[in-house]
Formats: structure tokens, sequence, C-alpha cells
């Protein structure tokens, strides 16, 4: 699959009023720490607190009538899960998001949160309640 320039800038346009534009800030003390001038685009202020956003919107606002009716199912520990389910609530997309029954509590929450069905799926790790990570 190849983009182009054309590509970009409608994408751009998809996403203008959706997410913050961001600074590139600097830091004298990473600079030192690392011996090189570091520059930080701060995506975590973002609505869902990542870069994702970017392309799950873009991703859903480009869908077609028909996909859109079929809703989307996507793999996520949180971040891209998070944006998805924000994307498809606000392009009024049923989602659902597996995640695994590891990830981090805020994450699940914060992405139920966003009005979309989140399915726990995998193995637990050893030594939890429930079934073990490794069956004997």
């Amino acid at each position: 699959m190849s983009v182009s320039f054309g590509d970009i800038e409608a994408a751009r346009r998809r996403l203008d009023g959706i997410v913050k534009p961001t600074p590139i800030m600097t830091s004298t003390t990473l600079d030192q720490m690392i011996g090189a001038r570091v520059l930080i685009k701060p995506e975590n202020l973002q609505k869902t607190g990542s870069f994702k956003i970017r392309g799950a919107f873009n991703r859903v606002a480009a869908m077609t009538e028909a996909e859109k009716k079929r809703g989307v199912v996507a793999a996520s520990a949180g971040n891209h899960g998070q944006a998805l389910a924000w994307a498809a609530t606000r392009a009024d997309v049923n989602a659902t998001i597996v995640m695994p029954r590891t990830a981090a509590i805020a994450k699940i929450a914060a992405t139920r949160g966003y009005g979309q069905e989140v399915v726990l799926e995998g193995p637990l790790p050893s030594g939890m309640p429930g079934k073990p990570a490794v069956e004997k």
C-alpha cells in the first residue's frame, strides 16, 4: 500500500479539530543526560492519552457506510483500544476491543468509558485467581 502526499493531506483535514496541536519541547536536563539535543512531542496531551488517536480516528472517519455498519474489532492492551473506542463512539460505529485479562485496570476502565464493548481474553498469570496461565 502506498501513501501519497494527498493521502496525508486528507488525513490532516479529517483530524482538524479532533487532535490537539502538540508543541515540540526541549529539556536541558535530558539533553545533558543523553549528551544530545532531545525533542519531545507530548502526545500524552491528546484526548485518549497518546498519539494513537490520530490513526484510529483517521481510519474510522475514512470508513464507508457499509464498513461503519459492520463495525470494527481490535486487539489492544490499552492505548490503541482507547483511541479506537473513542473514535468509534464519536462516529456512531460499534466497536469491540479485545484486551488481555492482564491489561492495566485503568486501561480497561478508560476503554470501556469511551462507550464500546471490551472483551477480556487470554490466560491469567500463574498464581492469580481463576484459570492458571499454564495448564497442568
